[in-house]
């Protein structure tokens, strides 16, 4: 009996969405855009002083498990750390407390351990993908990162009319969204 009681809990845990995690920010020219990529949190995996730097006991959140909300900036051709806020009161956390001064450079920390891309949606909201669970934006952007530089930007502007194949449309329904 215990055995099947199990059983059944596992698979009826499978059916449960998890909470939308609290995005981190990236300022890209005069734009600053939600995203679901966390380059801090890459970090903190593979260094065990920057991770216990960034525990904060005091604010515990379901939909920001990190506990922080980094905010990045692409500058010339790089990625850089310029803030974190705590989830819960959104108060910031000084740079100083997780990361040395010599690491520092003006104000910011350059994010030579990232390499990875970064892809998202901003501008308006044109719509929503009850598949995906996620809003549909006027633009997309992706990012190449190698080593915290910036290998390749591409912005890609569309329209829900642009989609013409039909199996894309099924999948996704466009609601109005008020501003």
């Amino acid at each position: 009996m215990r055995s099947l009681a199990c059983i059944l809990f596992i698979f009826s845990s499978l059916l449960l969405n998890a909470t939308e995690q609290t995005p981190d920010l990236l300022i890209y020219k005069s734009d600053t855009i939600y995203i679901d990529y966390f380059p801090l949190e890459i970090l903190s995996k593979k260094d065990s002083i920057i991770a216990n730097r960034l525990k904060d006991t005091t604010c515990l959140s379901t939909d920001c498990w990190r506990q922080y909300i980094g905010i990045w900036k692409i500058e010339n051709d790089s990625l850089f750390l310029i803030g974190l806020k705590d989830c819960c009161n959104y108060e910031t956390i000084p740079l100083e407390k997780v990361f040395a001064k010599a690491e520092m450079q003006n104000g910011k920390i350059f994010a030579n351990w990232y390499s990875e891309k970064i892809k998202a949606g901003f501008g308006k909201k044109i719509g929503f993908s009850e598949v995906n669970w996620e809003y549909t934006y006027e633009k997309t952007i992706e990012i190449k990162i190698v080593f915290g530089k910036i290998k390749k930007i591409e912005v890609q502007v569309k329209e829900p009319k642009t989609i013409s194949d039909e199996k894309e449309m099924e999948k996704i329904k466009y609601y109005q969204i008020s501003q």
